[in-house]
């Protein structure tokens, strides 16, 4: 029953971080310091998570953030899930408990996904993205940033429903 309640948890979870980060905190809004909180959502879910939906909650997030944004289809979804086997696979070989490696992993999961963005973007020969360098950093440093506190409140809610 709490793996259930887990994985409604984090349905839930995705739905509410995708709608806000499509509306509230925008790049038209917050330009390049808006905090990619998808990405945050898969990363917790490569590094924490024990269920078995581990890997349709991100193919889902990156399906629902191609639909919301607008953007190419595929992009999102090919890159999260990216992200989240690279996190996955990496993760148990690396003691991810401590905050500053877990800042560090969103920071390069982060980089890795706007690169993988920005190859699907220059093979499709797509020129309406606006991407650069110094713009990649600056999200990286704003989902560590903001990543490590989002860590702790869902691994705060997530234990209650293992209890």
């Amino acid at each position: 029953m709490n793996k259930y309640l887990s994985i409604i948890f984090f349905v839930f979870l995705s739905v509410i971080f995708i709608s806000i980060q499509t509306t509230l905190l925008s790049s038209r809004n917050l330009g390049y310091f808006s905090p990619d909180l998808n990405l945050i959502l898969i990363v917790f879910l490569a590094i924490f998570s024990e269920i078995r939906g581990g890997f349709f909650l991100a193919l889902g997030n990156g399906y629902m953030m191609d639909v919301l944004s607008g953007n190419l289809p595929g992009t999102f979804m090919i890159s999260r899930l990216s992200a989240y086997l690279l996190v996955r696979s990496g993760s148990n070989h690396v003691y991810l408990r401590k905050a500053l490696v877990q800042g560090l992993v969103i920071f390069f999961a982060t980089i890795f996904t706007w690169i993988f963005i920005l190859a699907i973007i220059t093979i499709k020969k797509d020129n309406s993205f606006d991407i650069t360098a110094k713009s990649i950093l600056i999200q990286g440093i704003v989902n560590a940033l903001v990543g490590i506190p989002i860590f702790w409140m869902i691994h705060k809610v997530n234990a209650r429903f293992q209890k």
